[in-house]
């Protein structure tokens, strides 16, 4: 009995020390520009290939006390992820599968930034569509939309198509309410949002209103002659400014 009883207890110190791949921690690879690649041992020991052998990938591909970086020409010819990935795993051009990608914030003056979001455009399109051939990883140079018009950054996909224009602005520009302060009446909050509901972006701009948030004041005289608001609020586009004008005002 007491030999049963040591042979169990043997039994269980062994299992209980063996260190499973799937109990080791995850790995921060700190990619520049390219976002972090959070490595996971317990998604990688669980699959069929690897089946719990550490000994799979170290130490044939990875030391264990390596730091060097291996780069992503390397693992294309086969070193490190790519001994696999692209063979018996999804291919390395499956780059969001791996790297963390974020929005971008593009900082526009006078007409509202542009939230640029991955996710939507990776659903269509593999990330050699865009990078490096469009946009390196990193910060780039600013283009102008005469630039991207003309097939530059956006403009290589946006000029209409399948894909829409440039000209729909507010898809990608954040043009927030504007706040017209009057005086002797209430202030006028413009709605951005409402309006581009029935109109476009080019149908105010830079036809009525400049691409600027200091604007000349305009009288209501001359907004009843056309100018400004009044140029559509005449009473046959929209409601007339000479009434309602609650409707704008902030009473």
């Amino acid at each position: 009995m007491r030999w049963i009883l040591f042979f169990f207890m043997v039994f269980a110190a062994v299992v209980t020390s063996h260190a499973f791949g799937s109990d080791v921690f995850d790995v921060v690879f700190k990619a520049e520009h390219g976002g972090d690649v959070v490595f996971s041992h317990e998604i990688h020991t669980k699959t069929a290939l690897v089946n719990d052998n550490c000994k799979v990938c170290h130490e044939k591909l990875y030391r264990t006390k390596s730091t060097r970086p291996v780069t992503m020409a390397e693992m294309e010819k086969g070193k490190s992820c790519g001994a696999c990935h692209g063979k018996v795993a999804f291919p390395l051009a499956a780059c969001g599968r791996c790297h963390s990608i974020r929005p971008i914030t593009f900082t526009v003056p006078v007409v509202g930034d542009v939230n640029f979001l991955h996710a939507p455009h990776t659903k269509t399109l593999s990330c050699y569509a865009c990078h490096t051939r469009l946009f390196k990883t990193g910060r780039n140079p600013k283009v102008t939309m005469a630039q991207m018009e003309q097939g530059k950054s956006c403009g290589a996909c946006h000029r209409g198509g399948k894909i829409f224009p440039l000209v729909q602005c507010y898809r990608c520009h954040l043009a927030g309410d504007l706040l017209m302060k009057v005086q002797g009446a209430g202030p006028v909050t413009f709605s951005h949002g409402y309006h581009i509901k029935t109109y476009k972006c080019t149908d105010c701009h830079q036809k009525i209103f400049p691409l600027n948030y200091v604007t000349p004041r305009v009288s209501m005289y001359e907004m009843n002659a056309g100018k400004s608001c009044g140029a559509c609020h005449n009473d046959y586009t929209a409601f007339t400014t000479e009434e309602n004008c609650v409707r704008c005002h902030d009473m």
